[in-house]
């Protein structure tokens, strides 16, 4: 072996070791604790995206299984989006009703009122500013 391949292995190692450890301290508390965690759902969908996540970064660099590693990408996007509407669903709401606004008071200026006035050189002087 050559040094940058030692070298190579223990970045690998570091870092597949700090991806699992991340993995257990998103889910042990959750699961722990669960009747104290808010969003319990949420966060275990969230923290399964992101074990899929480092099988992924293994299979991909340890072993070189591209095709594997792509669907295992697919599956943790596909469940950080189920994590991510676990929290949205509360203040998502599909009305089939249309949104209406009114203006508060009579509305002046814009872009209509203005076009008719503007010359070459009000638009370099502060008078255009005001329109």
């Amino acid at each position: 072996m050559t040094p940058m391949s030692d070298l190579l292995s223990f970045v690998f190692i570091a870092q597949t070791t700090m991806l699992v450890i991340t993995c257990v301290l998103l889910v042990y508390p959750v699961v722990t604790y669960s009747r104290n965690v808010a969003h319990t759902r949420g966060l275990l969908l969230l923290a399964g995206a992101f074990c899929a996540l480092t099988v992924s970064y293994v299979t991909a660099v340890a072993f070189g299984m591209t095709l594997v590693s792509s669907a295992l990408d697919l599956a943790a996007s596909l469940l950080a989006a189920a994590g991510i509407w676990q929290f949205a669903r509360p203040f998502v709401q599909f009305d089939e009703g249309t949104v209406e606004t009114t203006a508060v008071g009579e509305t002046t200026g814009g872009v209509r009122e203005c076009r008719g006035r503007l010359t070459a050189r009000d638009s370099r002087s502060r008078r255009a500013s005001r329109c």
